[in-house]
């Protein structure tokens, strides 16, 4: 009758759903996103190149150098959401397009610049409704990649590029690896 106050708890919450612990919304433009990304440090980037990449105008003055980094041209809007998952605390932020669409997705690492990540959602007023919804479709990623973000200009055009043979611990691996897994995408080096 209580057989399952015996079974280790790793494997009763083996299927526990995340509990997502908070949800906050801010408005970004994409000139201001760009600037701010390198200052994370080492993110694990997940994003879907079979989408549609671009369904605004490109902004002007910003490139970036691989197409995987395009959808984040089009970010409007940031969610970021912090869980509580079945391998611990997690947290991640959805870069969503003008209506409200995810585009890209980047989460927390041991080795994240957790200063930054909190500066870059730093609340602002901002006059704009969000059509961002808590129930907001999450991004179905087909790729997942660490990154870290750098910046150069180039005849008068900020340029984002990624560096993913970026430095990471032993634990930030395997948070990665993790993630990635969790996700159903793999995980590129």
């Amino acid at each position: 009758m209580f057989g399952w106050l015996t079974t280790p708890s790793s494997l009763r919450c083996r299927h526990a759903p995340r509990t997502v612990l908070s949800q906050r919304i801010r408005h970004i433009s994409p000139h201001v996103l760009m600037h701010k990304l390198p200052s994370l440090g080492s993110v694990l980037y997940l994003h879907n190149t079979l989408a549609q990449v671009i369904t605004d105008a490109l902004p002007p003055g910003l490139l970036v150098t691989e197409r995987t980094l395009a959808p984040l041209l089009d970010v409007r809007w940031l969610m970021a959401t912090s869980a509580v998952t079945e391998d611990g605390p997690r947290e991640w932020l959805e870069c969503m397009d003008r209506f409200g669409r995810p585009r890209a997705r980047l989460h927390l690492l041991p080795d994240t610049d957790y200063l930054a990540w909190e500066a870059l959602m730093a609340m602002h007023e901002s006059p704009l409704q969000s059509p961002v919804s808590a129930n907001a479709p999450l991004l179905r990623a087909d790729s997942a990649s660490v990154v870290n973000f750098r910046l150069r200009e180039f005849a008068g055009l900020i340029v984002l590029q990624g560096n993913a043979h970026a430095e990471l611990s032993p634990l930030g691996h395997r948070v990665a690896a993790h993630i990635a897994h969790a996700e159903s995408v793999s995980l590129h080096r």
